[in-house]
């Protein structure tokens, strides 16, 4: 029971480098020397990358709406109160 409470910090330190390590050495193995065959690459990309429909009509009404609130924008907005006063201002 001694030698824990010696030797704990100790203990937790080489056990929080072991855990780094190997962390370390599957990061870099995954990373770096994977070993896929040229089928299994092929396979992989076929499932994962498909081509996606051009959706022309949402896409035309998406910039419809686009130009509209940039009309919208444009025009400035008439006060018709005085903020200072409270009075109307006509």
């Amino acid at each position: 029971m001694f030698f824990w409470y010696r030797h704990y910090k100790g203990m937790f330190f080489c056990g929080f480098l072991a855990v780094l390590c190997l962390g370390g050495f599957f990061w870099h193995k995954n990373l770096y020397r994977y070993q896929w065959t040229e089928d299994q690459k092929k396979t992989y990309i076929e499932q994962h990358f498909k081509e996606t429909q051009f959706k022309e009509r949402a896409f035309e009404e998406s910039v419809a709406n686009l130009n509209e609130r940039a009309r919208l924008h444009e025009t400035n907005p008439v006060l018709s109160r005085n903020i200072f006063s409270g009075a109307s201002a006509k």
